[in-house]
C-alpha cells in the first residue's frame, strides 16, 4: 500500500512538473510575442520620416554634432601638435617630438624662423587646398545657428525630399520619438531578462 502511495506522489509530482513546464512555455511564447511586436514597433519608429520642423531642427542638431567633433577630433589634436613638436616637419630634431615645445623654439617659430603655415594649421589641419566649413561649426556656431535656422525656415518642405515621401511615412517628432525608442529599449530588455529567468526554470526543471 506504502509502495502505491509513493508511485501516486511520483505520478502527481510529474504532473506537476508537466504542467509547470506547459505553462512556463506558454508565458515564454507570450513574451517572445511581446517583443517580436515592440521590435516591429521601434524598427517603425526608427525608419519612418520626421515631421519637416523636426528635421529642421535634427539638421542644426546634427550640425552642432559635427562641429564639437571636429572640435574633438581635428582641432584639438592639430594643436597639441603644434605644442608637442609635431608641426615642425623634416629637419627638426626626433627628440624633441612628443615633448612640449622649449622656450627657444618657441620664440623662433614666433620669429618665422620655423614654418608657421604648417604649426598653425589647427583649423583644418593638413587641408591647405581648401578651407573645411566645419570651422564655422566649432567655434562660431552659436552666432551662425539663427542665420542657418533662417534659411531653414524660408525653404519648402520639398526642399527637404519631402515630395517624394506619403505623409503616411511621417512618424513622431524628434524628442518624441527618441523618448518613445528609449522607452521601447527599456521593455525590450526588461520582456528578455524576463524570458531568460523562463529559460533558467525550464532548464532546472529538465527542459
Amino acid at each position: 500500500m506504502k509502495t502505491n502511495d509513493q508511485f501516486q506522489d511520483a505520478v502527481s509530482a510529474y504532473e506537476s512538473v508537466r504542467a509547470a513546464k506547459q505553462e512556463l512555455k506558454e508565458e515564454s511564447k507570450l513574451i517572445c510575442e511581446e517583443i517580436a511586436k515592440a521590435q516591429d514597433e521601434l524598427a517603425g519608429l526608427q525608419t519612418s520620416y520626421l515631421p519637416v520642423q523636426d528635421l529642421k531642427e535634427g539638421i542644426i542638431q546634427l550640425l552642432c554634432c559635427s562641429g564639437e567633433n571636429f572640435e574633438m577630433n581635428s582641432i584639438r589634436p592639430a594643436i597639441s601638435a603644434l605644442a608637442t613638436n609635431g608641426k615642425w616637419g623634416l629637419g627638426f630634431p626626433m627628440e624633441e617630438y612628443g615633448k612640449p615645445i622649449n622656450y627657444k623654439n618657441m620664440e623662433s617659430a614666433i620669429a618665422g624662423n620655423l614654418p608657421q603655415f604648417a604649426a598653425c594649421q589647427i583649423f583644418t589641419p593638413d587641408k591647405s587646398t581648401y578651407f573645411d566649413d566645419r570651422v564655422f561649426l566649432g567655434l562660431l556656431f552659436k552666432a551662425i545657428e539663427p542665420t542657418i535656422r533662417n534659411i531653414m525656415e524660408k525653404m519648402q518642405p520639398e526642399e527637404f525630399g519631402y515630395d517624394h515621401i506619403n505623409p503616411s511615412e511621417i512618424g513622431p517628432g524628434l524628442e518624441e520619438r527618441r523618448q518613445m525608442i528609449q522607452a521601447i529599449k527599456a521593455k525590450i530588455q526588461a520582456l528578455e531578462e524576463k524570458k531568460g529567468a523562463i529559460a533558467g526554470k525550464l532548464s532546472a526543471l529538465g527542459e
